[in-house]
């Protein structure tokens, strides 16, 4: 049966490995859909106590990197990393959907 990549992408970006389930690979969908929940919780509990964490730069200097820079810096890298994965499993999806499909046409 032909899949299409196109669907199987948003269907990844609507809920991450659901495109892998689609397109066959459920493993692979059941691992990214337990990635996902896990980063998500993490993201819940562990970035709102960082981004709070000291919101005024404390008026000496020597703390102000301890107390205000690097838990911003933190919640911005954990941020990042939570939109790389999901960006990663739409891409995935897309792929690996259009590589199966490709190899249907020539085999």
């Amino acid at each position: 049966m032909k899949r299409s990549p196109i669907l199987a992408a948003i269907l990844s970006l609507l809920i991450p490995g659901m495109g892998q389930i689609y397109e066959g690979e459920s493993n692979k969908g059941a691992a990214i859909l337990a990635g996902a929940i896990i980063i998500g919780n993490l993201n819940i509990l562990i970035l709102p106590l960082i981004s709070m964490a000291n919101p005024i730069i404390p008026p000496d200097e020597a703390r102000a990197l301890w107390a205000y820079w690097i838990p911003r810096i933190v919640h911005d890298v954990l941020s990042l990393w939570s939109i790389a994965f999901w960006l990663w499993a739409v891409i995935d999806a897309f792929v690996t959907t259009n590589h199966k499909r490709s190899t249907l046409h020539t085999g």
